[in-house]
């Protein structure tokens, strides 16, 4: 079967849009769609309630009666006042679900009924846009994203990417908007004449499976896993010319998977090399100086963070557990008693298992590393730790990209105090440029 010759069209090949927006099915109920409220909603955040701030056109909660400002106190009669609970409770709702939300409006509670539309397929021109779905290893649907060039024939040469540690969906069902990461994807996906796979994490997007606050790296390789290996099946892919993109934590993830899938080439943009503790060690310290702490405050919550991480990350207790042996540690904890950025914190203790410095030694393919220079998030240490390895092995290999005042996020500021607070950025189309010129190089070359 072609690349375009799929199971389900969403768009009518009589209208002519042939297949920008297709679906694939590869069991008898395709994957439910997931819903689309036609808000955006600010989540929980100390003690204030999660409010609606803007609704797109449409918008199944204004249709409904909602306004904005509106606070959300409860969902299906569930209260919704931790974060994490929120998003879960969002994740979870699929096209055509009953909804019953009771808010705040200045001193009147309202309770309201609605249906969750489906989310929007994501289509953009130029590109045929396929979804599709995996089973992993740990028995959850997974759903993929694959485009090619809109018209392009046969075999092409086909790249992976693996993402991010957040519960944020690599889907852009809106287009990339303000998001640099979204824009960046986009515009590798427009520049390279490449099959492109995007691979959603259990929990996340139309992929079923607990939510993303709930499962593990674990749950997220065995995914990782299945698309690699149903983007190498496809008949549009040539799996001879195969290169893994990795963005974020999944930059220190692709030189792990490159062991089992032996790709031509990595991609690695705002990674992480060193042992997670070191890397929190160095995340904490860089968010404290930052934000203004003086000197002498910076360094006493650095003694407690690495008490903290030692008991968390390598004795293997969570933040809470810790915190109740050591009550002083409270101090400087600023998230959930069992959770860090969403997600459980069991992931960190598998991060912190991994021996990404062993995997990078033992890569012996072309590299490109790319970091921002105003990256806090992900540190000049960690890529430079991947770049001198690689160096060490065969500097012919490995091509390393600084992108000036480029914060983790594909957007340049002009000092790292505004890169930090995100204040006055602008996307740095120059980022995208380069990932694809080292593709074209790599490909040419193969």
């Amino acid at each position: 079967m072609t690349f375009g010759m799929l199971v389900r069209l969403v768009v009518a090949l009589a209208l002519g849009f042939g297949c920008n927006k297709c679906v694939i099915a590869e069991a008898d109920e395709p994957l439910r769609r997931r819903a689309d409220l036609g808000a955006s909603i600010a989540p929980p955040d100390g003690g204030k309630a999660a409010t609606i701030v803007r609704f797109r056109p449409g918008s199944a909660l204004e249709k409904s009666g909602f306004a904005l400002g509106d606070q959300i106190v409860s969902a299906n009669g569930k209260a919704l006042a931790d974060p994490i609970e929120f998003g879960a409770f969002f994740r979870s709702l699929r096209a055509g679900d009953a909804i019953e939300l009771t808010v705040r409006r200045g001193s009147t509670s309202l309770t309201k009924a609605t249906r969750a539309a489906s989310m929007p397929y994501e289509t953009t021109p130029g590109l045929d846009v396929a979804y599709g779905e995996v089973a992993s290893a740990k028995g959850y649907r997974i759903r993929t994203y694959t485009t090619r060039p809109t018209g392009a024939h046969g075999r092409l040469p086909v790249i992976v990417f693996i993402p991010w540690l957040s519960c944020d969906a690599v889907e852009q069902p809106f287009g990339p908007r303000s998001d640099g990461w979204a824009k960046m994807l986009r515009a590798v996906m427009l520049g390279a004449p490449v099959q492109f796979v995007r691979i959603e994490k259990p929990g996340v997007g139309d992929s079923n499976g607990p939510d993303c606050s709930a499962t593990d790296l674990d749950d997220d390789m065995a995914a990782f896993r299945a698309g690699i290996r149903s983007a190498l099946a496809d008949p549009g892919a040539d799996p001879t010319r195969f290169i893994l993109f990795g963005g974020s934590v999944g930059a220190a993830l692709v030189p792990i998977l490159s062991q089992e899938f032996h790709p031509r080439g990595l991609i690695a943009t705002g990674g992480f090399t060193r042992t997670w503790y070191e890397h929190m060690l160095a995340i904490e310290r860089e968010r404290l100086t930052l934000s203004g702490r003086t000197p002498a405050e910076v360094n006493t919550a650095m003694k407690s963070f690495a008490e903290l991480y030692d008991l968390v990350l390598q004795q293997g207790l969570t933040p809470g557990a810790a915190i109740t042996g050591k009550p002083d540690l409270a101090r400087v904890w600023y998230d959930a008693p069992a959770h860090q950025y969403g997600r459980p914190i069991r992931y960190y203790q598998q991060l912190q298992a991994l021996d990404v410095e062993a995997a990078w030694d033992a890569v012996r393919v072309p590299t490109l590393v790319l970091r921002g220079e105003y990256d806090w998030i992900m540190g000049r240490d960690e890529s430079e730790r991947s770049v001198a390895i690689l160096r060490a092995n065969d500097p012919s290999l490995v091509t390393y990209v600084v992108r000036r005042r480029m914060n983790h996020h594909f957007d340049v500021f002009p000092d790292p105090i505004a890169a930090f607070n995100e204040e006055n950025g602008r996307y740095d189309e120059g980022a995208a440029q380069a990932i694809v010129d080292w593709l074209g190089a790599i490909l040419r070359a193969n």
